[in-house]
């Protein structure tokens, strides 16, 4: 029997228990390193015939950061909620890290006497928490930002659940909430409301891009294992509308607990089914076991099987020899964009933890990196233009409609269901080994770009519901059962 391609598809795939003895949390701004000014040189008095010319060159100074001394607003706190211990540690990292790369980007490096950066003339100071990926906790945190701390605006978090559950928290206390990594397209669908943003794409960006490419390509039939939680089942639903689209049929929809040890009965369902595509939704360090069943039970010499290039720190502990050469879809990868906004990303990002303990593996932006950072440009760019200003009131105005440059291109916040249109990427693996250079620091050049969607092709849907149905206006929707 012929053994079918390995496609990838973006569900989130993460092995973090592999490497969080070498991840660093960081939980407070930390100083931003100076360059001393460059003392102007003078060349030597060059004598020709009886003529002395002096000629001195110009050295123009690098840029430094600078600590402002005018008279400042109040203090802004931002409250940010993510997993920053646990299985997705490694995507709290990059959370927190991108969010912050994002405000030094924004602030232009201006900061006050205690190094907090400075937006719309406020200093901003950064709470983070960690929700370990806990709903109920995550929303007794945001409680505790807001009562106690006084935070103003929240971003985060890492889980579908936790943000979904955070939704009602920025609705009942009238405050932005702006979620980034979260994926599930719940948040701005059935549990949407006016206060509640998103820089991070959906599950409907990873299916649709990866779709038609399938159908095309390989045969109309899909089969879907995913995680038995909002963020699987929400990959499901985008999975079952995506390859409607193009004309392919979602046969089989399989749900399994995160804590399955043994996929055999849900991967033989899928097998009876005669699909000739298996989308695979899943995270943690299920992933590599949920894979090994696959091939045991030679589902992956009778199907298609498609996950996500997830993380780089991963990588390797996931994906081995027989999958060089496919091609997959991937939400950020640092070597793919090319514009100014990622230039300064990875250079600064490079510079700034070059000599952490992690700095083997996390030296360069990861998978949600990019997410953190257009988090921090979008409240930004909102809160100048609202001069401050972090009421509902002033700033779901400013941010409905709002088109921004950030490290993946161009984003629009859709102002009717507040979806965050933005590229997406179709690359293609053509090489494993993370440290090609052998300096000890993994610059993952893992592959060469098929495909990078503009910002607003793909035409993800509207599933606003209830009260705000009527929000989708011209918007593509779901068909109703």
């Amino acid at each position: 029997m012929k053994k079918a391609r390995l496609i990838i598809l973006t569900m989130l795939v993460i092995i973090p228990l592999l490497v969080t003895s070498c991840v660093q949390q960081v939980t407070e701004v930390p100083e931003v390193e100076t360059e001393e000014p460059v003392v102007e040189e003078t060349e030597e008095i060059v004598e020709e015939t009886e003529e002395v010319v002096d000629e001195t060159e110009e050295v123009e100074e690098p840029e430094e950061t600078e600590v402002v001394e005018k008279e400042l607003g109040p203090v802004l706190k931002i409250g940010q909620i993510g997993q920053m211990s646990g299985l997705m540690a490694l995507y709290g990292l990059q959370q927190q890290r991108g969010f912050l790369m994002g405000l030094e980007y924004m602030s232009g490096g201006e900061m006050d006497e205690e190094g907090r950066y400075i937006i719309a003339n406020r200093p901003v100071e950064v709470i983070v928490k960690d929700d370990e990926g806990d709903p109920e906790k995550a929303v007794a945190l945001a409680l505790e930002l807001i009562e106690r701390d006084g935070v103003e605006l929240i971003q985060g978090p890492v889980s579908s659940a936790a943000a979904i559950a955070l939704t009602n928290v920025a609705l009942e206390n009238e405050i932005i909430l702006m979620i980034d990594p979260a994926a599930s397209y719940f948040m701005t669908g059935a549990y949407f409301n006016p206060y509640v943003f998103r820089t991070s794409r959906t599950s409907f960006d990873d299916t649709l891009i990866i779709a038609k490419y399938l159908v095309e390509n390989v045969g109309p039939t899909f089969a879907h294992i995913g995680i038995d939680n909002a963020f699987g089942q929400g990959s499901g639903a985008a999975l079952k509308y995506s390859v409607e689209q193009f004309g392919g049929e979602l046969v089989a929809d399989v749900y399994a607990p995160f804590e399955t040890t043994d996929f055999t009965p849900y991967i033989q369902q899928v097998m009876d089914s005669g699909a000739e595509n298996l989308f695979l939704t899943w995270a943690g360090t299920g992933y590599v076991t949920l894979f090994q069943n696959l091939a045991d039970m030679g589902a992956l010499e009778e199907m298609t099987v498609g996950t996500g290039f997830g993380d780089n720190a991963s990588f390797a502990a996931v994906f081995g020899e027989q999958t060089l050469d496919s091609i997959g879809l991937n939400v950020y990868h640092y070597t793919v964009p090319d514009n100014p906004v990622n230039d300064w990303l990875v250079e600064n990002h490079f510079n700034r933890y070059k000599d952490e303990a992690d700095a083997a593996i996390n030296a360069y932006p990861d998978l949600f990196t990019a997410g953190g950072m257009a988090s921090a440009i979008a409240l930004a760019t909102a809160l100048e233009m609202t001069g401050g200003d972090t009421s509902g009131e002033a700033m779901i105005p400013a941010l409905e409609g709002l088109m921004f440059e950030g490290p993946k291109g161009t984003y629009h916040i859709r102002p009717e269901d507040h979806v965050c249109e933005q590229p997406m990427n179709i690359l293609q693996l053509v090489n494993l080994n993370p440290d090609l250079d052998g300096d000890g620091i993994n610059e993952y050049e893992f592959f060469e770009t098929i495909y990078v969607s503009e910002y607003d092709e793909l035409g993800v849907p509207c599933t606003l519901a209830g009260e705000y149905a009527d929000r989708c206006g011209d918007l593509p929707t779901i068909p109703t059962e």
